[in-house]
């Protein structure tokens, strides 16, 4: 099947969280595949990139996404703005706990 990019509109999901969240990018990295700006591994930040997932079985409360770092298991001969491009499979760990995986690549609709 390929390598699958993950682009803006992808759907996520966190371990420790109640339900999905739609990754945003405010602004393209100038790299696209189907129409859509592909994500590299720096887009990170809560609020910006990161919505929250509903309730934090953790926090027992609502969720407040803290990312820890970059997005793991990346493309990294696929660089995009510089950095490597998040996949299908990529993950990303949250400083609260939880482990954020990509449900939904976002290519399609």
């Amino acid at each position: 099947m390929g390598i699958r990019y993950v682009v803006r509109g992808a759907t996520l999901s966190c371990s420790s969280g109640s339900s999905s969240s739609r990754l945003n990018m405010p602004r393209s990295h100038g790299k696209y595949v189907n129409g859509k700006p592909i994500v590299n591994d720096s887009d990170t930040a809560a609020g910006a990139n990161i919505k929250p997932f509903g309730k934090c079985s953790v926090l027992d409360g609502p969720c407040s996404p803290a990312p820890a770092g970059t997005w793991k298991g990346t493309q990294i001969d696929t660089l995009v703005s510089g950095c490597p491009a998040v996949i299908a499979d990529s993950t990303l760990s949250c400083n609260v706990g939880g482990c954020i995986t990509v449900e939904n690549d976002g290519q399609q609709g």
